[in-house]
């Protein structure tokens, strides 16, 4: 019997010892909530077909909510609300996420009168959700303020800290609650396909989201995905923004056009890197739409949004295949404004016209970063050589206020708090701005400009020069700026490093080493009163640097 007792705890014990690990395993196992319920939430206006006569809205539930409803009527009749609303039914899709299964629900109401106040809710005939309101577009608009928004991101995937953003927003729209629609110009969210983060940027957007439409453009973290950040297409954010549908097969959602009074509005994706994967060449397919829609509009005012900045404040960050593909476009039809976000600084730049500054609105495009309107920012932006107003927002976040009235826009940069930043406007009728630009004169010596940036002494010691028609640069100054090493050595050699590259040159030679494979190179390396110059064009076969030369300004322009 003692035997048989001892075998028996033994076994307990050795049961108890196997539902241990499995008992702290459980403990520690994430529990998955995409925090919806029965009661509508995320309740999102926007546009998919004319403001002037329809309204479309979105909202969530759980999956235990099979129907949507919208109920409306004029403002005017509140006091009879609901008896004589009308009831339009939703659609209903159901949405898988990381954090687990919600349907979204989505309607349009047609046949609205233009100029018009409503209020609606939003349900399923028992769970309603509070009443709210909305305003159709007026007939004949040509004055009228929106607010644009720079990304909102909380800045880490681990904390979905969204109050900057809930801040900036609520302020943004106290402010101005005459303001028409919203756009934010990407990067809503740190991680696009991790449901924590959207499910606190909709709570900080709650009370202006559903009371003017959000017109939105995406931006590369709207493709990232958790735990890894690695990219696929936009899923999250197509679900949940409703928008016209008239863009490039393959895109239609993401990129898209609208008008709102006298402007055209068009949303571009400039998520190449991060889309081409699974989307093919995304900026090929937005070209042949973009030259249509811009040929096909006569709005008098055209402002184009999207994520990525052809004219940039990072240190070295370019987006030159964006620009490439865009900016003729843009300058063939004249695009006034071009809106981005991405590098988190408020910057417009000269009036530019085929990449060449130009003195006057009417003569090119104004390209203006945006700022942040949210958590995050960078310690690494600078004014560069094409932004003829810059400001870096690390003390905090910021929108834009942009109102048009006839033939003016007025942008205003204005800080959370509601301090102004910036006022620029632009004066079709006379073809000026106010401020009124003021390009950079011709220097007398050729100034050599890298990622945006002059350098001047005592950095670059001798000025870029011209050798029988062709452009040299001194190796030192150039590479050193970069962060890049070179070191001389006794028989004559200069080795470089940079970044992956280990290059050897020496003067006289037309002859290098990069990673001990020898290239020839457009023209020897000259020694000048103790100075080495390398080609310019050199420094595309080593370093994959291209380079324009621009003779209003007297500058040589480097960039990657």
């Amino acid at each position: 019997m003692k035997k048989f007792v001892a075998l028996l705890v033994a076994m307990v014990m050795a049961v108890a010892m196997l539902a241990a690990p499995v008992a702290s395993f459980a403990a520690v196992t994430p529990k998955y909530d995409p925090g919806a319920s029965a009661q509508p939430d995320h309740i999102t206006l926007t546009w998919t077909q004319d403001p002037l006569t329809t309204q479309t809205i979105t909202w969530r539930t759980d999956t235990t909510v099979a129907r949507g409803l919208v109920q409306y009527a004029k403002a005017a009749d509140k006091a009879s609300f609901p008896g004589k609303a009308f009831t339009v039914e939703a659609t209903v899709q159901k949405f898988t996420s990381d954090q687990g299964d919600m349907n979204i629900h989505s309607a349009t109401l047609n046949g609205l009168d233009p100029g018009t106040s409503y209020i609606y809710r939003v349900g399923d005939g028992t769970h309603w959700s509070d009443i709210h309101t909305f305003t159709t577009e007026a007939s004949n608009t040509h004055s009228f303020k929106f607010l644009i928004f720079g990304d909102s991101q909380s800045g880490d995937p681990l904390n979905p800290e969204y109050k900057p953003w809930q801040e900036t927003i609520q302020n943004a729209f106290k402010a101005n609650p005459d303001a028409k629609f919203f756009v934010n110009v990407g990067d809503l969210v740190e991680q696009g396909q991790n449901y924590i983060h959207w499910n606190k940027w909709f709570e900080a957007a709650k009370g202006v989201i559903d009371t003017i439409p959000a017109m939105a453009t995406q931006g590369n973290h709207e493709t990232y995905n958790p735990p890894d950040g690695h990219s696929t297409k936009p899923i999250f954010w197509t679900t949940q923004f409703k928008l016209p549908r008239n863009g490039p097969e393959g895109l239609k959602g993401q990129v898209y056009s609208f008008d709102y009074g006298n402007v055209h509005i068009v949303m571009l994706d400039s998520q190449e890197e991060e889309e081409k994967g699974v989307a093919g060449d995304i900026l090929a397919a937005q070209k042949a739409w973009l030259e249509k829609d811009l040929q096909d509009t006569d709005k008098p005012w055209k402002l184009v949004f999207f994520h990525k900045t052809p004219y940039y404040n990072k240190a070295n960050r370019t987006n030159e295949e964006i620009k490439a593909a865009f900016q003729p476009l843009f300058d063939k039809y004249h695009v006034d404004v071009v809106f981005n976000g991405h590098d988190h600084a408020i910057a417009r730049t000269y009036p530019i016209a085929s990449d060449k500054f130009v003195s006057s609105p009417a003569q090119g495009t104004i390209y203006y970063v945006t700022g942040r309107s949210g958590n995050k920012y960078y310690h690494d932006l600078s004014a560069k050589v094409w932004d003829a107003f810059f400001y870096d927002p690390q003390d905090q976040p910021n929108y834009i206020v942009a109102e048009l009235n006839g033939d003016k826009l007025t942008l205003k940069a204005v800080k959370q708090d509601g301090t102004p930043i910036d006022t620029y406007t632009i004066d079709k009728a006379s073809g000026l701005d106010t401020p009124q630009t003021v390009i950079p004169p011709k220097y007398n010596n050729t100034r050599l400009v890298v990622f945006g940036n002059m350098l001047q002494q005592p950095l670059l010691p001798v000025p870029p020069k011209q050798v029988n028609g062709q452009w040299y640069v001194p190796v030192r100054p150039f590479m050193q700026f970069l962060g890049g090493n070179v070191a001389w050595h006794e028989d004559g050699n200069v080795s470089i490093v940079y970044g992956k590259n280990k290059v050897q040159i020496s003067s006289n030679s037309a002859r290098a080493t990069i990673n001990g494979q020898e290239v020839n190179l457009p023209g020897n390396i000259l020694l000048d009163k103790d100075y080495l110059f390398i080609p310019a064009a050199g420094l595309q076969t080593l370093f994959g640097f291209n380079y324009k030369y621009d003779a209003a300004t007297n500058m040589l322009m480097f960039t990657r």
